[in-house]
Parts: C-alpha cells; structure tokens; sequence
C-alpha cells in the first residue's frame, strides 16, 4: 500500500465516524481509535479541512495559561535545541528497546514507513521521534519531545536552519528501527546519538558537537 492510499484509507475511516454529525474526538484519540499514529491522523484531518468536509481546527482551551512554542523558539537556535535532544533521545531510545510493546515498535515502524529516503519530510520525522519516545514508556520523556517538536515547527525557527543537504536521515532511522525491533538497547541508543551528532554538525557548519563523545 502506498502512503496515498493509507492516508486515504484514514480519510475513509474518519468520514465513518462524522458521518452521523458526531463531533471528532482529539488527534491522539482519534489515532488511537482508527489504530493508525497521529501523523497519519493529522493529514488525513488536513484533506478533510481542505475539501470542507469538516471545519477548520480550532485552538481548545485547557482553562490553564500555556506558553506558546514560538516564544522560545524566537530565544533559541537549531543547535541548542539539538543539543538538547543529544542529551535525551538516545536514552529514551534505549528504553524504547527495552520496554516498547509490539503494537508500539509496530507504531515506530509505520512512523518510519511514511518517510521516503530521499525526502525529508517534517512530520514525518516528528511522528517518527515521537513514536520511540512513547515506547520508552517516560511520561517526561514524551512531554518534552512533543514540546522540542512544537519548536521544531516553528516558522521562525526554521528560518534559522542552514541550507538543507541531500542527507534526509532516513538510514539512520532505519538503524534505529532495526534496533529497537530486536531489542538491541545499546545499538539503538548509539543510532540515535549517531543520528543527532550528524545533525548538529550539519548546524555547526561541520564541526562535532564539544562533548558528545563518539557515536558509532
């Protein structure tokens, strides 16, 4: 199956359950009802909106004051924000390997299987990193990636990104999927630091992060 007729597939499943005026329960419910990750979810919900077969997204309330992602990603940098994910993820990697279910290594598989190797595509990534981080099975962890990935979507801070390369970091994912599917922790934490370090030389203008030691 192609990721077109996936998608379509969700779009299918989602007319199914607004065909009867029902109101659309949030993404992360709605992922988990359909059975498909959120990414998945928030494309076909995009061609829906497009076609006005449901109405356009609103901000919700929580009743809490939030702080908006772009505040800080006006203060920070493609590097810092890096070097902070370098610090985390391949740990949460780890756990991922260790404590993901079937039906989460599923979810990283399906994640990764969206991406094309080479195409970079934002979302993509973001459900792929998000994937392992919720099979690492740290409440944290995962709160903090998915408030890392709001910035990481932040007009303004992608405009503070180098030109792109022809490097989309398919294969690394690849290795961590690889990983992870076997339950091979330390390998999976390694391709992740590989993956990151990669990245944040590419920001630096080719020079290795300072401490981030090796990644092999």
């Amino acid at each position: 199956m192609t990721n077109e007729d996936a998608i379509e597939s969700v779009v299918k499943k989602i007319r199914d359950l607004t065909g009867d005026g029902g109101r659309l329960p949030a993404e992360r419910i709605l992922a988990d009802r359909i059975g498909v990750n959120r990414y998945a979810v928030r494309k076909a919900l995009t061609l829906l909106r497009a076609g006005s077969e449901i109405p356009a997204s609103r901000p919700r309330s929580s009743g809490r004051r939030r702080v908006e992602p772009h505040n800080i990603a006006d203060m920070t940098s493609p590097a810092e924000c890096w070097e902070v994910r370098l610090s985390i993820e391949p740990e949460i990697a780890r756990l991922a390997a260790i404590r993901g279910t079937m039906s989460e290594i599923q979810a990283i598989e399906a994640a990764h299987a969206l991406a094309e190797p080479s195409v970079f595509d934002l979302e993509s990534d973001i459900a792929f990193h998000r994937a392992v981080a919720a099979a690492s099975h740290n409440a944290l962890a995962l709160h903090l990636i998915e408030q890392v990935m709001d910035i990481t979507r932040d007009p303004s801070f992608r405009s503070k990104f180098p030109p792109f390369t022809a490097e989309t970091g398919w294969r690394h994912h690849q290795m961590i999927v690889e990983a992870i599917r076997d339950r091979r922790a330390a390998d999976a934490e390694n391709a992740m630091r590989l993956h990151l370090t990669a990245i944040i030389q590419w920001l630096n203008g080719g020079r290795a992060p300072s401490g981030a030691g090796h990644a092999t």
